[in-house]
């Protein structure tokens, strides 16, 4: 009979663990317990390469071999030596598959004995059904691969995860960089429960993990509003000439390369400015004008009138 869940939360096992949605513990011990193939379906950095790892951490096999392949990357060498095997087997973004591959899986995991042998997991961050309709994925495959089926809500879905999830990764990366915890001041909690997190729980570890490491917390959090999509800043102004685009785009390029630089110093400003190849006076001069140029105007010029 086909199980289908439509999960409300999840964390990213390839990162520090975090707490998991009760719903999705029950709905991943109870997937564990099968040897069904399941699909894992959400937007790019929900957790799906995490959910499916801890399928295979809760099963009966999970002393076994756990793979991952990139549909995209792989050929039949690749996926015949993997469902040899008596782990699990994911494979990631299966619209990227092949019509010969989605052939072989058909013929070498669901109409063979392989299927005993191995457990076979899917993931997708994109509608297969489209997929199908389009001819880009065998139907038979698809319902093949799909009997079994996880959703995940992105982020901006689950606004009350957020301030949890953060606690929880103040506390890890502050042990993993050897940092104090943070405190965030009411600004930072503002702009969390704000954003949209396009790019999901991959882009929050990033917040975190910057509010961290940097410690000034105005510097961190104008860096990570200048990160922001472009278009999230400007709405939909229709004056933004072409000039004025570049000249966003090419600035907002800088912040995020100056932030990702300082997060892999763990905060040290001297090494981050050699790394950048500018001088320890410019890379303090310029963290100082992003954060200048986010404040409000009242802010800049001292006191609101």
């Amino acid at each position: 009979m086909a199980f289908n869940a439509t999960i409300q939360g999840v964390k990213r096992q390839s990162r520090p663990s975090t707490p998991v949605n009760a719903q999705l513990q029950r709905a991943i011990a109870s997937i564990a317990e099968s040897n069904c193939p399941a699909l894992i379906v959400g937007e790019r950095g929900v957790g799906k390469r995490s959910i499916a790892a801890q399928i295979h951490a809760q099963a009966h096999r999970s002393r076994c071999t756990y793979t991952e392949i990139e549909a995209a990357d792989a050929d039949a060498p690749a996926i015949l030596s993997a469902f040899a095997t008596k782990g699990t087997v994911y494979l990631a973004e299966i619209g990227d598959l092949s019509l010969p591959l989605q052939a072989l899986i058909i013929e070498n995991y669901f109409r063979s004995e392989q299927a005993q042998t191995c457990r076979l997991l899917c993931g997708s961050s994109r509608e297969l059904l489209e997929e199908v309709k389009t001819g880009r994925l065998s139907e038979e495959f698809y319902y093949l691969v799909s009997a079994v089926t996880i959703r995940i809500s992105p982020l901006r879905c689950r606004k009350s995860e957020i301030l949890p999830i953060v606690d929880d990764l103040l506390t890890q990366y502050s042990k993993q960089f050897d940092r104090p915890r943070p405190v965030l001041q009411e600004e930072i909690v503002g702009f969390l429960m704000d954003h949209n997190w396009p790019r999901n729980l991959s882009e929050l570890h990033t917040a975190i993990k910057t509010f961290v490491v940097i410690g000034d917390q105005s510097v961190s959090l104008a860096a990570l509003k200048a990160a922001a999509p472009a278009m999230k800043s400007y709405g939909c102004r229709e004056t933004l000439s072409l000039k004025e685009a570049t000249r966003a785009a090419s600035s907002q390029i800088e912040r995020q390369l100056i932030s990702e630089v300082l997060i892999s110093t763990g905060g040290n400003r001297k090494r981050a400015a050699d790394r950048l190849g500018i001088s320890y006076k410019a890379l303090l001069y310029k963290l100082k004008q992003v954060s200048a140029e986010l404040q409000p105007p009242s802010n800049r010029n001292g006191a609101a009138r």
